[in-house]
């Protein structure tokens, strides 16, 4: 038996293994990074040090940045719950900020602080990453492939010298059936054998001579797109996010100047229970299909049977945190796959079925009489015709758009009788704008849709993907009983019709279908915190601005632990 088999018979404490542990995490701002954090300090407190990469912008430094966040984000509301007003001791504890942006070298940190921060951090959670399906290449590039780069450079210069990678499951590109747990560079989607050194050097140059060839921006960006997913999709990804994160993916595992691990979400939508049930943020995969269901389009653009991926955010973050512990152990696997497919399928004709019913019953106690008389007595089916295929949506778009016009283009003076104008003109001109700004919102929204499901073609009718989670499966049945209730994978005990119905779909009424029609997502109540959040920098002949130093108890407890495992006790002002 090997070590790594022997290690997987023995327990996976969790918050043994983290205690005095510091770490950095990329893309905390993102719905993800939020989650994970703030599971990290609620469920893990005797985490030693929490570092934030975050971009600063010139009104709003990045510790200011993640300051307002904790102050006033809902995904992180259980914290201000739990801590009240001590919340910023409990942070100033715990968490500081860098500055920085993945799409520059050691992702933005100036070297000097890399070498100051890197003597105590023990692990890199790279989350940052774009999730655009059909970003310019230029961008998808810059965050996905050489931001991933980035972040394994800046692991390197660490004691720890792990990272752990955040990618996404559809990596496994236009297949259909079990997707196993592996990553072989160099070996695409569809088998093609490539070298990712070459292929990104390829992809960099086609973006340059792409931009040289066409002067206007507008028609140069469209063009990168274009050409950049046919050669997605000529390795066998479907676009260019899936090709730039398995890309990322290949050339880090290459590596041998870090230990890496890959999680691998699948669609990561509303949470479960943490922060609190239904919070998401974002339009996310399913939005556009659960608004779709509730609309007169009643013919859904998916493949019954095909199996929709979904996963809650805080049990991706319950996997991630069993990995980080493997990889603090070393006794990770190279891939976690996180999904619900291969352990509690979950289909499109289902969640067409349950989000039906959801909207039925909103209807019947609707004060709009067309919901009340007309839309509560119509069923969604799923419809055995791919979204590029479908004319419905396409024309209503058109309709939607010729209305608009129509509204926009009355003029009070030229259509109204002089007596009916003078009596009614300014009311009629008001309802007239009103409507044309109703129709034209519900144009761009069906334009939304048209391009969504025109994207998601090959996830919710080309291919039916079943993702296998062996790894993080195994993983937590190393953990014992206490902490797998707070860490454990917890997907096989999802009640899909109560978490559809009562967590998921008000989740995304409330926090992200609002999106799709330009409103505002409102903030949680006004709470400040009684302490900043230090902020790492390089400008050390300022004292205020330099890392605070460990108090005297925390360096003797510091130097103490050190000696007792026999590492370097030398002082490190980022702990």
């Amino acid at each position: 038996m090997s070590p790594f088999e022997r290690s997987q018979k023995s327990p996976l404490p969790i918050r043994e293994t983290l205690r005095g542990k510091h770490v950095l995490v990329t893309g905390f701002t993102g719905f993800l990074g939020k989650v994970l954090v703030s599971m990290l300090l609620e469920r893990a407190p005797e985490i030693g040090r929490i570092t934030l990469l975050a971009r600063g912008k010139k009104t709003q430094p990045a510790a200011k940045r993640v300051r307002h966040l904790f102050e006033r984000s809902p995904g992180l509301r259980n914290l201000r719950e739990i801590h009240g007003e001590g919340l910023g001791s409990f942070l100033a504890s715990r968490v500081d900020v860098v500055a920085g942006d993945v799409r520059d070298p050691l992702c933005g940190i100036d070297p000097r602080v890399v070498d100051r921060l890197g003597a105590s951090i023990d692990c890199v959670i790279h989350v940052a990453g774009l999730t655009d399906f059909e970003p310019d290449p230029l961008e998808g590039v810059a965050v996905n492939v050489r931001g991933a780069l980035h972040a394994a450079d800046l692991a390197a210069r660490t004691r720890g010298r792990r990272l752990l990678h955040v990618s996404t499951s559809f990596v496994a590109g236009n297949v259909s059936g079990p997707v196993p747990e592996l990553l072989e560079p160099g070996l695409s989607a569809n088998g093609t054998r490539f070298s990712p050194r070459d292929e990104l050097a390829s992809m960099e140059s086609l973006c340059d001579a792409t931009s040289k060839r066409f002067p206007d921006p507008v028609e140069a960006k469209k063009a990168r797109i274009e050409r950049g997913t046919l050669r997605a999709q000529a390795l066998g990804w479907p676009n260019l996010y899936t090709y730039t994160k398995a890309l990322g993916e290949h050339l880090v595992a290459m590596r041998g100047d870090v230990e890496s691990t890959f999680v691998r979400p699948s669609i990561v939508e509303c949470a479960r229970e943490l922060p609190f049930r239904g919070w998401n943020e974002g339009v996310n995969t399913s939005g556009p299909l659960v608004w779709l269901v509730g609309t007169v389009h009643r013919r859904m653009p998916f493949a019954e049977d095909h199996c929709f991926d979904v996963v809650p955010v805080d049990s991706v973050a319950r996997g991630t945190i069993v990995a980080l512990a493997e990889l603090m152990r070393g006794e990770h696997a190279r891939v976690y796959q996180l999904a619900s497919g291969d352990t509690n399928r979950f289909t499109f004709g289902r969640a067409v079925d349950l989000t039906s019913l959801v909207r039925r019953r909103e209807y019947a106690r609707s004060d709009d009489a067309f919901e009340r008389l007309v839309l509560r007595h119509l069923d969604s089916v799923v419809h055995d015709r791919a979204a590029d295929q479908d004319p419905w949506l396409p024309a209503a778009k058109k309709l939607t758009r010729g209305v608009r016009d129509l509204f926009s283009a009355f003029k009070a003076e030229h259509h109204l009788p002089s007596a009916v104008r003078e009596r009614f003109g300014t009311e009629i001109t008001k309802f007239a704008q009103r409507q044309a700004k109703e129709w034209g919102s519900a144009s761009r929204t069906i334009g939304q849709v048209v391009e969504m499901l025109r994207m998601f073609q090959p996830f919710v009718f080309d291919n039916d993907i079943e993702l296998e989670t062996h790894n993080v499966r195994r993983a937590s049945e190393r953990v014992g009983a206490e902490e797998r209730a707070l860490f454990g994978w917890d997907l096989a005990s999802l009640d899909w019709r109560d978490y559809w119905m009562n967590v998921h779909i008000p989740g995304l009424d409330k926090w992200s279908l609002p999106l799709m029609h330009g409103e505002r997502i409102p903030e949680d109540p006004v709470f400040s915190l009684d302490t900043d959040l230090l902020e790492h920098t390089t400008r050390e002949d300022d004292p205020s601005e330099r890392p605070r130093a460990l108090r005297a108890t925390d360096l003797r407890a510091h130097e103490a632990k050190h000696e007792r495992s026999g590492e370097s006790a030398a002082p490190n002002d980022a702990e």
